[in-house]
């Protein structure tokens, strides 16, 4: 099997997890690292075992010599750097957020469609193996109907960190927003209705954001993102019939928790012995007892990913290529411009919700 070869823009912590997740994928591997900074290219290609550094992006576009270029410069030069490499034929995996607005996202589609170049959006949660599992339970009604959804994404991050920099895309909604929103697009559709609040930094990016979402066939989500608080990192699908967890962070699960229950009966209240007894301080305090004792009787699947689970979305890449696939199912375009336009609209509520907290009286 010929090895796919593998252009890499960018030289943040990012790229060096995507180069090191290649050596889990099928025959890849990473044949030049790009930079503006040629110090930067060659000190990361020594350390990653890359054979070419190259000073430039547009250089190492028109260089080529790959069969895809993976994109990991920050979110406000993603549009600039897949439309080069566009241009020039070659096909792209784009890092989240895949663009920085809704008419850069579509710019990227538009281009790479008129020229039937590959493009994709590098959301590898998508690919692994848990969250593959928990979009079929949920297409399976493995609990039911499903009502709700949650998730959350939430680290604190000291105010000198580059995330917290407008002019290169920063901001809560771009970097962990873009997690539980793709989730939810990808399981549920499109949202219909958008409401959120949150607050914006003195860096000028927004720092916490909490939104809801309806989605098609009444699901509701509730969803927050924080780059300046600590959150449980999770994602939870509620049903009538039960809940999925995913097991581990958010961006990275490893495995489901199914904890199935029927609906409750309502039964005719009685005042016999045995209904006053259930009621008993007593009873209460062996039943927590026995709880924290017993621990947690929930179903746990496990659904290990492979190496550090980045070689997943290379794969679908290599495949989508290898068989002339302009886009991706699992990834396509339209749903990484509708996370971008709906990451812009909550970001316009937040600053609106901002201006209005803060009007004099």
């Amino acid at each position: 099997m010929r090895r796919f070869r593998w252009g890499i823009f960018g030289t943040g912590e990012i790229s060096l997890k995507f180069v090191a997740g290649l050596a889990s994928a099928r025959e890849a591997e990473a044949t030049f690292v790009a930079s503006r900074s040629l110090a930067k290219a060659q000190r990361f290609a020594a350390g990653m075992g890359i054979s070419r550094a190259i000073e430039g992006y547009a250089e190492a576009a028109a260089a080529g010599g790959v069969d895809a270029i993976y994109i990991a410069t920050p979110p406000s030069e993603h549009a600039k750097h897949a439309l080069l490499c566009i241009e020039a034929g070659i096909p792209v995996l784009v890092e989240k957020p895949f663009a920085a607005n809704p008419a850069e996202a579509s710019r990227i589609a538009a281009a790479a469609r008129a020229k039937s170049v590959f493009a994709m959006e590098a959301m590898w949660t998508r690919f692994l193996p848990a969250a593959q599992a928990m979009k079929d339970k949920v297409a399976t009604r493995s609990v039911g109907e499903v009502r709700m959804v949650a998730g959350n994404f939430g680290n604190s991050k000291d105010l000198a960190e580059s995330n917290l920099d407008p002019a290169l895309g920063g901001g809560a909604m771009a970097h962990l927003g873009v997690y539980p929103l793709s989730l939810g697009q990808w399981i549920f559709g499109s949202p219909t209705l958008v409401q959120a609040i949150g607050t914006f930094g003195p860096t000028g990016v927004d720092e916490d954001a909490g939104f809801q979402l309806h989605y098609p066939g009444g699901v509701i989500g509730a969803f927050y993102a924080s780059i300046r608080a600590w959150a449980p990192n999770d994602f939870v699908v509620m049903g009538t019939e039960g809940l999925i967890r995913l097991r581990g962070p958010i961006v990275r699960p490893y495995g489901l928790e199914i904890s199935r229950q029927a609906p409750l009966v309502s039964a005719e209240m009685t005042f016999d012995w045995r209904t006053r007894l259930r009621q008993h301080g007593a009873v209460h305090r062996l039943a927590q007892l026995a709880g924290l004792s017993s621990g947690d009787r929930s179903q746990r699947l496990n659904y290990p990913y492979a190496g550090n689970g980045y070689h997943y979305e290379a794969d679908e890449v290599r495949s989508c290529v290898e068989r002339g696939a302009r886009e991706s199912a699992v990834m396509p375009l339209d749903d990484s411009i509708v996370v971008v336009s709906t990451a812009d609209r909550i970001r316009k509520m937040i600053m609106e919700s901002t201006k209005t907290r803060n009007a004099p009286e």
